[in-house]
């Protein structure tokens, strides 16, 4: 249901004047491979064989391939009929009719020999039924046919999955909940010997329940570890991965084979920031690293002409993180002495003369064009995969795994398998992972009370998609419970809320606040609600803006702007550690454009989504949604709750946003209306209680002093590399 929601949601394919044969609940089309490779269709499946064993398929064979849940398809094929009614009236449309039905594939044979790919599909029960004058037609009927494409990453997941009966012990007792099976004896004894602690400068020790946590990690086969908000499970996962590759290297130096560990997680935002911190924090003691990208990110670097991506793909945010240039994969291959870097610089050089074409006329340059262009993917493939098996960490995202280039290039080399932030990877998406990488040990760390998977079709949610496969096992993990970031008072909501109260808050020059803003009412007290009586405004198509529906607040945008230029201005607060947050695109953009318009260029305003992982001095929070006093119910209903209130009321996402700020936070809101779900009712009343909640009239306050007080927040001026030194953040 879920991919079927995504497929409808993308661009389709759309092939005119195609020969069907067309029964009356299935049918049959075949199409060249030379069709194929012009317009970027592609149907293809993994076979078992492949998915668990990596052997590559023969090129010289017939085959037929059954393909589970793949392709979708829209059928339209116009026929006769003899309608006298109709047939003279304006605007009829005679004597043609259009039969429509939907479809999906379910098998393909590809006659590698005679160059065609046959496609069989399977008609939905629910299509009209077959016009007689199309059933008993001698000839093909000519259809035009949508193919409204899969992702692929959801091709290989699906394809793993059905290979769990054929896959390890370890990804069998997970998947199904058996009892996991122990480390073998000779590996476990290893790691019995290794020393627990991270001896690196700059790299805070473990407190101890991350001690707990990395030994069990070390010596087990499925560890699972919640980190709260700011308890240091990024740099949890940084020593383990450092700690695996140690010992990886001492089971090698005894006469085993090599192994690798594979640190995967479900966006590539969330697996660049944990290899970053990986290199800033273990330096040249750093394991020998890898980031391998996916081909959207590889052709934002080096782009071949007529290869089509999706729209979401040519964003900015797409492109490889520039820091970790020197590890990326695409780019390690093209280094001077690697043994096909000159002929893949050749091949670079010639497709960067048809970067301005948008066509190729010459008939005879596009044949040498296309098979160039097969050549080159074929050499990429093959450098990508020798490449992979001279490291020791392969950092990726979760659908990289199912990717055929790490599957043959990683061929019984992987041991373990750390997927970190899996409380937001759907359950399907983190037993692919461990089913392809045939890991024998493997570590889920996250955190299910703060972002759940995206799910777009909220059926599939409510059937249980958007319950994460680390939500699931969340019973047995172990809970890191110091944190570092946040300010104690920040914390306190956060612990009693959401973490069973249980969150300690250590000392850490991360939260300290040496000069308190004047902004705060009391001293000590860095939080603050501010009571906005706004008006909601709408979007009423999809825009670059937001979705359809999503919410805007002009009058809180005016004072997240008034709190902003108090910050900066009077208070001396550095702009790149304010990040401004709502749970709407079309508010962020809003208050985007705002700040542009009064000067302030390049500050943090994103979604509480885009906020998860990442934290800042002071955080204001405008929640947008408002009515007016006459129109909240004094006891909604859910349904009423959920159309006035919307997400907002989303408990995950409200515990990642309060958890964002180090020093203080800002919440703008109105608080009658968000009083009537229970979180924020319960949020209020602290607030209250500690003379906090104000209204927009009194905020933010006069200023006590005329003379800016420079120099209040130079802490705030040091490097990120400065400021996390000595701490343990994550």
């Amino acid at each position: 249901m879920e991919a079927a929601t995504i497929a409808g949601h993308d661009d389709s394919i759309t092939v005119n004047d195609l020969p069907v044969k067309l029964n009356e609940k299935d049918g049959t089309f075949s199409v060249t491979f030379d069709f194929c490779e012009d317009r970027n269709i592609e149907f293809s499946n993994m076979s078992m064989d492949f998915l668990l064993h990596g052997n590559e398929d023969d090129d010289n064979s017939d085959e037929t391939k059954y393909v589970s849940s793949s392709d979708y398809l829209c059928l339209k094929c116009c026929y006769d009929v003899d309608d006298v009614t109709y047939k003279h009236m304006k605007g009829s449309p005679g004597g043609k009719r259009i039969w429509l039905a939907h479809g999906q594939v379910d098998k393909i044979k590809k006659m590698k020999k005679k160059g065609r790919i046959e496609v069989h599909f399977l008609l939905h029960p629910s299509s009209a039924s077959l016009p007689p004058q199309i059933l008993n037609s001698d000839k093909k009927p000519h259809c035009s046919v949508d193919i409204m494409v899969k992702p692929e990453s959801n091709r290989r997941t699906e394809a793993a999955l059905l290979c769990l009966d054929k896959a390890n012990g370890l990804a069998q007792a997970v998947a199904l909940g058996y009892k996991i099976p122990p480390l073998a004896k000779n590996y476990l004894a290893v790691a019995r010997r290794m020393e627990v602690e991270v001896d690196v400068v700059g790299l805070a020790r473990n407190n101890p329940k991350q001690y707990k946590a990395i030994q069990k990690a070390l010596t087990n086969r499925f560890t699972v570890i919640q980190g709260p908000p700011g308890t240091g499970k990024t740099f949890t996962g940084i020593k383990l991965l450092f700690l695996f590759t140690k010992l990886n290297r001492v089971w090698h130096q005894e006469g085993n084979p090599f192994k690798q560990v594979v640190f995967c997680g479900p966006s590539n935002k969330s697996v660049d920031l944990v290899a970053k911190w990986t290199k800033r924090k273990l330096g040249e003691l750093a394991p020998r690293m890898v980031r391998m990208y996916g081909s959207s990110q590889e052709c934002m670097d080096y782009p071949i002409p007529g290869n089509v991506q999706s729209a979401k793909s040519h964003r900015p945010d797409n492109r490889p993180d520039r820091e970790l240039q020197d590890i990326a994969l695409h780019r390690l291959i093209r280094q001077e002495g690697k043994p096909h870097a000159d002929e893949i610089l050749v091949f670079d050089k010639y497709f960067q003369s048809f970067k301005s074409c948008s066509s190729i006329g010459d008939p005879e340059v596009a044949n040498v064009f296309k098979q160039k262009l097969k050549e080159y993917k074929s050499l990429l493939s093959k450098a990508e995969q020798e490449e992979l098996q001279h490291y020791d960490v392969i950092f990726c995202t979760t659908a990289m795994t199912t990717n055929p280039k790490f599957i043959r290039g990683t061929k019984n080399k992987i041991f373990q398998c750390i997927i970190d932030e899996s409380g937001m990877c759907t359950e399907p998406e983190c037993l692919a992972a461990i089913i392809t990488t045939k890991a024998e040990q493997v570590v889920l760390i996250g955190d299910h009370k703060q972002l759940r998977p995206v799910v777009m079709c909220q059926h599939a949610a409510r059937l249980g998609l958007e319950t994460s496969l680390f939500e699931r096992f969340s019973k047995q993990a172990i809970i890191l419970t110091t944190q570092y970031r946040m300010h104690p008072q920040i914390c306190d909501f956060v612990s009693k809320e959401f973490c069973e109260n249980k969150l300690e808050t250590a000392p850490s020059r991360a939260w300290k606040e040496d000069n308190p803003l004047e902004l705060w009412k009391y001293h000590g007290v860095p939080h603050i609600f501010c009571h906005v009586e706004g008006e909601e405004e709408y979007l009423t198509v999809s825009t670059e803006e937001g979705n359809e529906q999503s919410c805007s607040n002009k009058e809180e945008v005016e004072k997240v702007l008034a709190v902003f230029h108090r910050m900066v201005k009077t208070e001396g607060v550095d702009p790149r550690y304010i990040n401004i947050i709502s749970q709407y695109n079309a508010q962020c953009n809003a208050i985007t454009s705002a700040l542009l318009d009064s000067g302030y260029i390049n500050c943090n305003v994103h979604t509480v989504v885009a906020s998860q992982g990442g934290e800042w001095d002071y955080v204001i929070f405008s929640t947008t949604r408002s009515l007016p006093h006459y129109k909240i119910e004094h006891n909604p209903t859910l349904g009423w709750c959920k159309q006035n209130l919307g997400f907002i009321t989303d408990e995950h996402q409200i515990d990642v946003a309060l958890s964002r700020a180090r020093k203080g936070l800002v919440i703008i809101g109105n608080q009658n209306l968000l009083k009537c779900d229970k979180v924020w009712r319960r949020l209020l009343d602290h607030y209250e209680r500690r003379g906090c909640v104000v209204d927009a009239s009194e905020f933010p306050p006069r200023r006590k002093t005329r003379n800016k007080r420079r120099g209040a927040h130079s802490a705030s001026r040091q490097t990120s590399e400065e400021f996390y030194n000595g701490t343990d953040l994550g």
